[in-house]
């Protein structure tokens, strides 16, 4: 779609089903250019060249990598077309680049290119920063600063934080100022609640004539303030095994920590008429000397996943998110 027709009709999206169903969604172009002021003001301020990561068939790199560049008149790099093709920032440049997790080890390994800028922000979405993110922040700061958005095509941005140098993925989100938290008034106070949301951002769905007035997200959150959440995970990421609860997003979140050489993810699996509701790890890092026996170490305190599958890689969404139906097509 070119930028004119973009102006002149809604924008057409569709979800992955790596978490869901796949479905169409349709944003109008002032709800684009309204998220691009909002978190270009807030987050990013002045550039004068892009470098994007995210593919714009995806709201995420549309919004950045195409919609910022063109209403700020600015050069972008699309790097996810060929993003093993070294780029650099013109020498006293403020750059933008757009990240998303596979980007984030080819920015570091080309940092030295990137030395010469006024400064670096880097805005990062679509899933867990990598472990390569919070090692170049560490690195590169102060000349680059880094931030998380928490959103989907459903919603655009919800919520944001400082990607942290200490590697600290609990830290809390603060919502955009115009997004409305919908809190559970008889939700138990500091328990996990179901994030819902207002905003004038939320896209529309096909079948439907407008927008809905609001939006579950399917995160399980813990309210910190008026505004501010931490993520515990997904609402479908919570079973029980055995009659405890267990937080795959947690699971996934020990392992990363205990294994951080090993790429492991944790899925729900179907649940068993007789055995009820498991989980499975599929993981990768044989070659760096880590054992199926590893993995359960580093799960105690946890119960035992049901399957623990060895993969040559863990296929991934062209936003590095985990393809879940790969993965379990691979039990």
């Amino acid at each position: 779609m070119t930028r004119t027709a973009a102006r002149q009709e809604e924008i057409h999206f569709r979800t992955s089903g790596s978490t869901g169903v796949p479905r169409h969604w349709f944003r109008l172009p002032h709800q684009m250019e309204s998220e691009v002021d909002l978190i270009g003001r807030r987050l990013v301020g002045v550039v004068d060249e892009v470098i994007n990561y995210a593919p714009p068939r995806h709201l995420f790199g549309a919004l950045f990598g195409e919609w910022l560049p063109g209403m700020r008149q600015v050069r972008v790099h699309q790097a996810w077309a060929d993003p093993f093709e070294p780029c650099s920032g013109a020498p006293g440049a403020r750059v933008l680049v757009v990240c998303i997790p596979m980007a984030w080890e080819l920015l570091r390994r080309g940092w030295p290119a990137l030395e010469r800028a006024r400064s670096v922000v880097a805005l990062h979405s679509s899933a867990t920063a990598p472990a390569a993110a919070y090692e170049l922040v560490r690195q590169a700061s102060p000349l680059l600063r880094a931030h998380e958005i928490l959103g989907a095509t459903e919603t655009g941005g919800i919520a944001h934080r400082p990607l942290a140098p200490d590697g600290d993925g609990t830290r809390e989100w603060q919502a955009f100022p115009d997004v409305s938290l919908v809190r559970d008034a008889e939700g138990s106070a500091g328990g996990p609640e179901e994030l819902v949301i207002r905003s004038p951002r939320l896209a529309r769905p096909e079948n439907d004539p407008r927008p809905p007035d609001r939006w579950t997200t399917g995160d399980l959150v813990e309210f910190t303030g008026p505004r501010a959440f931490r993520l515990v995970g997904r609402a479908t990421s919570l079973i029980k095994v055995n009659g405890i609860k267990v937080h795959l997003a947690r699971v996934d979140e020990q392992l990363s920590i205990r294994l951080p050489d090993t790429e492991c993810v944790a899925l729900a699996l179907p649940e068993d008429a007789l055995a009820g509701e498991g989980y499975a790890v599929f993981w990768t890092g044989r070659r760096r000397g880590v054992e199926v026996a590893d993995i359960r170490a580093a799960l105690l305190g946890f119960p035992s996943p049901a399957k623990i599958v060895e993969m040559d890689r863990i296929p991934r969404t062209d936003t590095g998110k985990p393809d879940r139906q790969a993965l379990l097509a691979a039990l």
